[in-house]
């Protein structure tokens, strides 16, 4: 087992590192909550990201590793539904159309196939003037060497470039937009944000 599959040890590396704090400050930044009422998080891994959201929104963690959705529960099941289970297409007609999608974290972990397929679903399923939002590790050209080392040590193994992202992204969504910062955590660290709107949807 990976140490970072512990939901205890994960949350140390995520606090210490300034991830979760770069986690807050990219959704303030990027994300407009207000009107939104329902999230779907897919990747939710322990649930922390939702400490981060307005209490009363209807949130729905999905992830299948079974000790981050008990751990998440355990810890923040007064806030939201966190459920042991893939996100797929049938989701919105059991939950009902989410007003906003996050994907903190796991495009990274997703080969093409999987990711457009999952990407395709988000879009499916958002609610009329939805977004989608992830943040994900990048790679860039001239990038600090330690933030480079760090990427290219996470789990996963599908870190890309902005370009990478972008095509990923480019066909599920009407529109889409992937920004690359350098500045949100504590350690050196390049993430990019990417956003979506599905069509029908103005910008």
């Amino acid at each position: 087992m990976h140490l970072l599959e512990a939901p205890q040890l994960y949350h140390l590396y995520q606090s210490l590192g300034g991830f979760l704090s770069a986690r807050r400050k990219s959704l303030q930044q990027y994300v407009e909550l207000s009107g939104v009422k329902r999230i779907f998080d897919i990747g939710c891994g322990p649930g922390h990201t939702v400490q981060y959201l307005p209490e009363g929104i209807d949130y729905i963690g999905f992830d299948t590793d079974r000790r981050y959705i008990e751990f998440a529960t355990a810890k923040f099941g007064n806030r939201g539904k966190f459920l042991a289970r893939h996100f797929d297409s049938t989701a919105a007609n059991e939950f009902g159309r989410p007003d906003l999608i996050m994907m903190n974290g796991v495009l990274h972990h997703l080969d093409d196939q999987t990711a457009i397929e999952v990407l395709t679903n988000c879009s499916a399923a958002l609610s009329s003037g939805g977004m989608f939002y992830a943040l994900d590790p990048c790679l860039v050209p001239g990038q600090n060497p330690i933030a480079r080392r760090l990427i290219l040590g996470d789990r996963g193994k599908f870190v890309r470039t902005k370009e990478g992202y972008e095509a990923l992204v480019r066909d599920a969504f009407a529109r889409s937009e992937v920004i690359i910062r350098d500045d949100l955590a504590f350690a050196p660290y390049t993430f990019s944000i990417t956003r979506g709107w599905p069509p029908g949807i103005e910008r």
